[in-house]
């Protein structure tokens, strides 16, 4: 009994409040999952990676304000990696010696039962994360289904607990999901879709993107936008629109940020910095995505220039107008 306890608590994840970055858009996916949570509904983060799901979700179970059980889908699982299993034995021997020439011996062996995650949180009424749930197999999933929807639990026969587990009240569960495009997923089964509120998680608008590069690195808000908007442009030029580029920018934004690298286009530090990081994320060949860039950042220098140009040019204007 010792050992499942000690078992429980190392599953068991308290989330702690960190630098969630809240824009207007962010705000108002926050406010629709809390809203289908608090009623008792499942939610499914949908989007492709890099787009902040994972996060997002730990956010939404902070502010349920319960332990959290997280759970990383996997080829490999099986159910009961779900629900649990029998481990070990617990041996008790009776020996009686009341009557000084019988002795009766009583011998057990009962096999102990521990909980698995998806289990402990059924009954305890604890929050579940369940990233990248469509990594595993469609039938291993079917566990949930009684849970989500009749809020009974089935659990194999044994002798030591019954065959099923009421769901607690408090139980939440929170998924997150890459498109079926990408290696290493599974199509979702319809039962199992039909008992989520899907939410789809788009790229984070550029706005949202300075504003997370600016609370986790600390770097200034023009390098930031300038990184965003490099960032955005190479995805868009190489046609790598199914991946976020936000893992990409804070990459590029942190390396500078660390090291005192200046984020602006003239920086050769820079430069190489965000070839290091951005080339081999395109399905293009090296030499095309080195002359796509190199073409950015020219372009990049000859629209700063213009501005400049502009405003130079509004000065003027202006004390002309004044004489």
């Amino acid at each position: 009994m010792t050992t499942t306890n000690v078992n429980h608590k190392r599953s068991v994840l308290r989330v702690r409040p960190g630098k969630f970055v809240v824009t207007p858009v962010i705000e108002q996916v926050v406010v629709r999952a809390l809203r289908y949570l608090n009623s008792g509904f499942p939610i499914h983060l949908r989007g492709p990676a890099g787009t902040g799901k994972t996060t997002l979700a730990l956010h939404l179970a902070h502010c349920l304000d319960r332990p959290v059980m997280l759970l990383f889908g996997d080829e490999e699982f099986k159910s009961s990696d779900f629900i649990g299993s029998e481990s070990g034995y617990t041996h008790k021997k009776l020996m009686d010696n009341y009557i000084h020439n019988v002795i009766k011996v009583e011998d057990e062996f009962k096999q102990n039962w521990i909980d698995s995650r998806l289990t402990l949180a059924c009954r305890e009424g604890f929050t579940l994360v369940y990233d990248e749930f469509n990594r595993s197999r469609p039938e291993v999933n079917n566990v949930l289904l009684s849970a989500l929807e009749e809020k009974i639990l089935s659990l194999p026969p044994s002798s030591n607990q019954p065959e099923y587990l009421h769901v607690n009240p408090l139980f939440r569960a929170i998924f997150t999901s890459n498109p079926e495009e990408y290696c290493g997923v599974h199509a979702t089964q319809d039962a199992l879709m039909d008992r989520l509120v899907t939410i789809n998680m788009p790229e984070p608008d550029e706005n949202t993107q300075t504003e997370i590069l600016i609370q986790k690195t600390n770097i200034e808000r023009e390098s930031a936008d300038f990184i965003v908007r490099l960032v955005k442009s190479f995805r868009l030029a190489t046609g790598a629109e199914k991946t976020s580029g936000l893992r990409s920018c804070l990459m590029i934004a942190k390396v500078c940020a660390d090291n005192d690298i200046l984020a602006i286009r003239e920086s050769s530090d820079f430069q190489e910095t965000a070839m290091d990081i951005l080339l081999n994320r395109t399905h293009l060949s090296l030499k095309k995505s080195t002359d796509i860039f190199w073409d950015l950042i020219n372009q990049s220098a000859q629209e700063l220039n213009q501005e400049l140009n502009q405003e130079l040019n509004q000065e003027l204007n202006q004390e002309l107008n004044q004489s």
